[in-house]
């Protein structure tokens, strides 16, 4: 009965893995993290400010990071590094405004704060926020 033509090992777990990829396919975006950059703001001749619109899933909100990041460097530069890079804020205000007075950036946010620090790059940061 060995070499009668039958229901095998291997076609069955060729067939439970398949059907788990088909399953799983659907779901695929809850685990993919998608952001690309909203805007910039020249800071002085050294620091940029990436806006970045952060995309986790179909299901959540947008999220909007700022990041600080060399003047010098392009936004490709950014974009490869940015893994790698704390963001000074996190909210889900998407008209959340940024403004530059003699060095100075000053953030006014309506919504969600989520993270927050300063950094150490000679820079002072006004931060205005309010829940409405």
């Amino acid at each position: 009965m060995q070499g009668a033509v039958g229901f095998s090992r291997k076609t069955g777990v060729l067939f439970v893995l398949l059907l788990l990829g088909f399953l799983a396919y659907p779901f695929r975006d809850f685990f993919c993290v998608y952001e690309q950059v909203k805007s910039t703001v020249k800071i002085n001749d050294k620091l940029t400010l990436y806006i970045t619109e952060v995309s986790k899933s179909s299901l959540s909100k947008y999220t909007y990071n700022y990041y600080f990041y060399d003047a010098g460097k392009s936004i490709d530069d950014f974009l490869t590094h940015v893994k790698s890079i704390d963001p000074v804020m996190t909210t889900d205000d998407n008209k959340a405004s940024t403004e530059v007075k003699d060095g100075d950036i000053y953030f006014r946010v309506r919504g969600n704060v989520y993270t927050f620090r300063s950094v150490g790059y000679n820079v002072r940061i006004h931060l205005d926020t309010s829940p409405y």
